[in-house]
């Protein structure tokens, strides 16, 4: 029998977003000011507001009280679509609108102080108080709709709270790209700060007159080439290492073996870079000790060697790692399939060659598209900290993030600085999106998307 549709309206859905929209006359942020308290209203914040003399200052347009504003309405519109019969797909914009409103109250109440220069006790008022717990109620008013018609889950609750870290932590600060269009002034705000465009973007790829030598060039060519080389010996090494594990029959040697290989994995790079410069320091290195001091090298300010040193300090980490997950994958091929090769005569080296790595291509592609992802990312620690941040070696150990972190802290140039980090992030897009169409083509199965 069918089940009996649920077609009560949302009345108070409506209300509600009506006094959201009503809460927006009301005080949100309060002040004081040479011994004068001040509030400003919703649409105060929304146009923007200045004192006398200029120092408490409220850059117009604001994009997350214009966000809280159009959410409002969005909410209102759809309790109208709704009064008579809930309809699932506008309870659920209301739904996603309510959360935006609570996320942008909770950034406004975050930002505020540092907004209103000179003003003292700056605080959030009752028009933004009533608006967040309004937010509140719509959110869990039209959850609990959408429960009952059977659209969300008591799964999909229990994954709400993952979602909201997801979009706070991953999705809300997308906002500061605006950042690398920016020249930012502190005395003026993010918001306040004159639009320069491709300013930003000009200074990190003509740094130097040219491409080829700009900062750009370099970082781009150190992070593609070290992960590319990072991937291809990683899985190589992987396969090995899991091969070998697998052979280990006996128990106690095979646990001892996938613990010791695995610990390097688990040291800080902090611990890597003084136990590399305890083999390459210039006067007590073991190696200048044992070249002698006629033949010593000074390993911190010679570049040639450092592209060799990085990827065995990589691999060293990394070989265990990979290994477990590969021993996994082949401790989970079906036995029966190697018996019967067995049982055809096939030698150890062809059950290899046409039985296990043939099985093992899922896991292969799967870490090589997950590693794909993060090509145009470097591991902050191998490229910072080992090499000691020596400045002779900028041109092999200088990567975007890298690149991105000396920008921010030692030149304080937060522009240029989120320029690189945008250009990072665009291509890093490009290059997983390519990597799986060329895996979709091939093989569809294993293809992310």
């Amino acid at each position: 029998m069918e089940q009996k549709k649920h077609i009560s309206g949302l009345p108070d859905v409506l209300v509600a977003a009506a006094l959201m929209i009503a809460a927006f006359f009301l005080p949100f942020v309060g002040y004081r000011y040479k011994k004068v308290n001040y509030t400003a209203s919703g649409f105060d914040l929304l146009k923007g507001f200045a004192s006398e003399d200029g120092k408490v200052a409220y850059a117009a347009g604001n994009i997350g009280v214009l966000l809280i504003l159009v959410c409002s309405i969005v909410i209102l519109v759809c309790a109208l679509l709704c009064v008579k019969e809930v309809k699932n797909l506008y309870t659920g914009i209301a739904c996603i609108a309510s959360l935006l409103v609570i996320a942008m109250n909770l950034y406004l109440a975050s930002g505020i102080a540092g907004a209103l220069k000179k003003a003292k006790k700056v605080h959030i008022t009752y028009g933004s108080i009533i608006l967040l717990v309004l937010g509140f109620y719509v959110l869990i008013r039209t959850l609990i709709t959408l429960y009952r018609n059977k659209v969300i889950s008591a799964l999909d609750f229990m994954a709400i709270p993952g979602m909201l870290y997801f979009v706070i932590n991953n999705y809300i600060p997308m906002v500061g790209i605006a950042i690398a269009f920016k020249k930012v002034d502190y005395s003026k705000g993010i918001l306040g700060s004159p639009w320069v465009g491709l300013d930003n973007f000009k200074m990190l790829f003509q740094s130097n007159g040219n491409f080829f030598t700009s900062n750009a060039w370099i970082i781009t060519r150190n992070t593609l080439l070290y992960n590319a080389v990072f991937i291809v010996l990683g899985i190589l090494t992987g396969v090995v290492v899991g091969i070998c594990l697998a052979g280990v029959t006996n128990g106690f040697l095979q646990k001892f073996f996938q613990t010791s290989i695995l610990l390097p994995q688990l040291i800080s790079y902090v611990i890597v870079a003084y136990i590399v410069y305890a083999f390459l320091s210039n006067e007590t290195g073991l190696v200048n000790h044992l070249l002698g001091e006629a033949n010593a090298v000074n390993f911190y300010a010679e570049k040639k060697y450092w592209p060799f040193i990085l990827v065995f300090i990589f691999i060293w980490k990394q070989i265990g790692y990979n290994g477990i997950i590969f021993l996994s994958s082949i401790v989970g091929i079906d036995k029966s399939v190697l018996e019967a090769a067995k049982v055809d005569g096939c030698t150890k080296w062809q059950q290899l060659r046409y039985v296990t790595l043939p099985l093992l291509k899922p896991t292969i592609i799967t870490l090589t598209m997950l590693q794909v992802g993060r090509i145009f990312y470097s591991d902050f620690g191998l490229f910072y900290q080992v090499p000691l941040n020596s400045g002779a070696l900028y041109d092999v150990t200088n990567t975007v993030d890298t690149y991105v972190y000396r920008m921010l802290m030692t030149m304080n140039n937060i522009s240029v600085s989120s320029a690189a980090s945008t250009y990072q992030a665009v291509v890093g897009f490009i290059l997983v999106f390519i990597v799986n169409m060329i895996v979709r083509r091939h093989d569809k199965e294993n293809a992310l998307f």
